[in-house]
């Protein structure tokens, strides 16, 4: 069986019109849909969409029915089984002086937890973390 995680990032184009990649994130998702059986994402990228899209002037009505599409369509993860985890692995990089986005790699955490196959960001940065799953882009996810 094979599931998707999906970064905030790509959520957001998939949304808002004026994001750059709306378009090909539009493309790409009906894609997505056809190639894997179950979508992901984490609970804790809503808030970090509303944040965003809100800032962007998107009503409230229009997340909130993004946000119970997600709801239907979706599998949504919280961080509580990989927070013990993320946080050793964070405070390793920090004694070796390696600068980890903590964000990045509690969404990553949280996909491999889950038995996620692909994980599609626009992050470039995100591809230097070690993790057991393939990391894509809106170019290279299908």
């Amino acid at each position: 069986m094979s599931k998707i995680f999906f970064d905030a990032n790509i959520l957001l184009d998939i949304l808002l019109p004026s994001r750059p990649n709306h378009e090909k994130a539009l493309e790409v998702y009906e894609q997505i849909c056809e190639h894997y059986d179950i979508l992901a994402t984490s609970e804790n990228i809503l808030t970090t969409i509303e944040y965003i899209a809100s800032k962007n002037g998107t009503s409230c009505e229009i997340i909130g029915r993004f946000f119970m599409a997600l709801e239907e369509n979706f599998e949504l993860y919280g961080f509580a089984d990989i927070l013990h985890d993320s946080l050793d692995v964070y405070q390793d990089a920090c004694k070796r002086q390696m600068k980890l986005d903590f964000e990045d790699l509690l969404q990553l955490q949280c996909a491999v937890h889950h038995g996620c196959t692909t994980f599609i960001t626009q992050d470039k940065g995100i591809h230097k973390l070690d993790v057991n799953i393939e990391i894509c882009s809106l170019e290279t996810v299908v």
